[in-house]
């Protein structure tokens, strides 16, 4: 008999609907985790910003796909390999922005587009085939882990903590080198609001030279001009520039209803009779369990925020633990099959 658990806990203590992570639970037959981008600008879709719309999109499209096997009058849905079943869901949020009529502004405007994550486990006949996109996690049988980081995170996460230690050395509030670096890190030096205190030049100056030294000292073989990229234009106005794109070193994949390139998409097949557990997470959780289950995983969660709450320590991050969130919406989802 199957045991399952499963948990998912939005971000926002004041908005938990907010969740931008989606799950797909559908025993003996596949399972999902789905995390929807944050959205960069306030865009919305279906009543729901960006990167809910993405996850829920995506969502929806597993549960179609997965209930189609075996059918022989859904040929177009039997699975073909992972970029058949990626290029699927791509096409999924594209008939969504069709549908909203704004095709035409997201081809033109990366900016605008939902985006989200996928770990997907297929069960087919007596294979379980895993497709992935991003860095949502897999762990099978307590020990066989994938999970694909970008080092662009690194980046991003390295400015807001060099600018928290810069403010924080002025003797500032926490709550103000939260809100400082935070700007930093999500405007780019370069797209500071006109007045801020970090649109000052002096400001700029001091955390470009700290940021630019320190992600070349942690990724010494990215060019100079990605970092800078990065650096001087943030998440949001520099990171889209490396989504799904195939000639820069910082380059990532990401779900956006646009072509995923192959390098980008993580297959995996096991035999189902070699399978003791599937556990599948969003990248909310910065530690693995120690042990299968969520309450393995949420001590886990315990650990890290105990030891780094603001992520700008061993489990640096573009986002941090505040008073109004947590530092990520987080997902696990376990199966244990004997």
């Amino acid at each position: 008999m199957q045991h399952m658990e499963a948990f998912s806990l939005g971000k926002k203590f004041s908005a938990p609907g907010a969740n931008e992570d989606s799950l797909v639970i559908m025993p003996n037959r596949g399972y999902a985790v789905i995390d929807g981008v944050t959205d960069r600008n306030g865009t919305s879709y279906d009543g729901m910003l960006s990167g809910q719309f993405a996850s829920r999109v995506v969502q929806g499209a597993i549960e179609k796909f997965i209930l189609a096997q075996g059918d022989a009058s859904q040929p177009e849905l039997q699975f073909a390999g992972g970029q058949h079943f990626v290029d699927y869901l791509g096409r999924a949020i594209r008939a969504r922005y069709v549908a909203n009529g704004v095709l035409d502004a997201v081809t033109a405007d990366w900016k605008l587009r939902g985006g989200c994550t996928v770990m997907a486990t297929l069960i087919i006949g007596d294979q379980l085939e895993v497709v992935a996109v991003g860095d949502s996690g897999l762990r099978i049988n307590g020990n066989d882990v994938l999970q694909v980081l970008k080092p662009l995170d690194d980046v991003t996460a390295i400015m807001r903590r060099e600018t928290w230690r810069y403010f924080e050395a002025l003797g500032r509030s926490t709550a103000d080198c939260d809100r400082l670096s935070a700007l930093i890190t999500w405007q780019g030096t370069r797209h500071q609001p006109s007045g801020a205190e970090t649109a000052d030049a002096g400001v700029i100056a001091e955390i470009e030279s700290r940021s630019l030294a320190a992600c070349k000292a942690h990724l010494p073989n990215v060019p100079v001009a990605e970092i800078e990229t990065l650096v001087h234009g943030g998440i949001c106005y520099g990171q889209g520039d490396f989504q799904n794109v195939t000639d820069k070193v910082l380059g990532y994949g990401g779900l956006d209803g646009f072509a995923v390139p192959e390098r980008y998409v993580e297959t995996r097949s096991y035999a189902l009779a070699d399978i003791d557990t599937i556990e599948l997470f969003s990248d909310g959780y910065f530690k693995l369990g120690e042990g299968f289950g969520v309450a393995a995983w949420e001590q886990g969660f315990r650990d890290v925020e105990a030891e780094d709450l603001h992520k700008i320590g061993r489990y640096m991050s573009t986002k941090g633990t505040t008073d109004i969130a947590l530092t990520d919406d987080r997902t696990y989802m376990g199966v244990r099959l004997k």
